[in-house]
């Protein structure tokens, strides 16, 4: 076959296979910034096409045992960080438990995106459409690190505001989610909502996300967690908004201070499409009758119960 100059200039990365996630870091430390991590490579796709340069080793993730598939014990569930976007959708464990997650992924590209995209490539990139459900659910990173497991909270690593999505070549092999706790005095309200310009594989508007606990007889939020996400904004939790509405019953004055809180507080970034003030007030909108709503709907049920 021929060489053009293009090919001789830009070579194919060189494909390595690691058996598992210490051979796979001893290559990332021999290789140093000149390797990649990759396994469904739809995130690194979209950024090569975007001018990204290529780079010349590629570590294939996908052989590694336990980065794939979700499992179940008495306190948590796993998933494996290669698992599929996919293969969280129709996970009936999942969609019982953690609602939002599997929303956020239902709206995530297409369906033929979904088969060969993965959570830790997801997370990976920090601005995932996925990771606002992921922060109100509370989730944990498990990390390999080349001494061992390493376990850490989402929401932290997002904070700390590291640069590299491997830090010191860390490899994301897992995500724990803990099961929540059955109360029949409790009712658990969960939603995530994306706003987009269009259907493509394009950042979103906005995506926002809340877990709430609601006492069934008072109405009053003893738990919440709440977080706003959209187009390269890096995600995060809203703790004033948090703090706004914990121990409170939710009330039309509520929702005007939740608007007034989250317009506020939410850190989104403008772009050539749409401005950072445009998003701040999309969210607070979002969250602000997504809540009312759902608040209303729960108490006409628990009324006619």
């Amino acid at each position: 076959m021929s060489i053009t100059g293009n090919e001789r200039f830009h070579p194919a990365p060189s494909v390595w296979h690691p058996l598992d996630a210490a051979e796979a870091w001893r290559l990332k430390q021999s290789l140093g910034d000149e390797a990649t991590f990759i396994s469904g490579g739809t995130w690194l796709s979209v950024q090569w096409e975007n001018g990204a340069a290529k780079p010349r080793h590629l570590i294939d993730l996908s052989s590694i045992p336990g980065m794939k598939g979700i499992s179940v014990s008495s306190k948590e569930m796993t998933i494996g960080a290669l698992s599929t976007l996919t293969t969280l959708r129709r996970d009936p464990f999942l969609g019982e438990h953690y609602k939002g997650v599997v929303d956020a992924v239902t709206t995530i590209a297409a369906p033929s995106v979904r088969n060969a995209a993965t959570i830790g490539g997801n997370i990976a990139c920090k601005t995932g459409d996925i990771l606002p459900a992921l922060i109100v659910s509370e989730a944990e990173l498990l990390w390999h690190d080349g001494r061992g497991a390493q376990r850490e909270p989402l929401i932290l690593w997002l904070e700390n505001g590291s640069d590299s999505a491997t830090p010191q070549g860390r490899i994301l092999t897992q995500v724990k989610l803990q099961l929540p706790d059955a109360n029949p005095l409790i009712r658990r309200l969960e939603v995530y909502q994306k706003i987009g310009r269009r259907e493509a594989f394009t950042p979103s508007v906005v995506t926002v996300a809340y877990s709430i606990d609601m006492d069934r007889a008072s109405g009053a939020i003893s738990r919440i967690r709440m977080a706003v996400g959209g187009g390269q904004m890096v995600p995060h939790r809203l703790y004033g908004a948090e703090k706004l509405l914990l121990n409170s019953s939710l009330s039309a004055e509520l929702m005007e201070k939740l608007y007034e809180q989250v317009v506020l507080e939410a850190q989104p970034k403008g772009d050539s499409f749409v401005s950072a003030a445009y998003r701040k007030r999309t969210a607070a909108g979002l969250l602000s009758a997504l809540l009312w709503q759902q608040g209303q709907h729960a108490g006409r049920t628990a009324s006619s119960g």
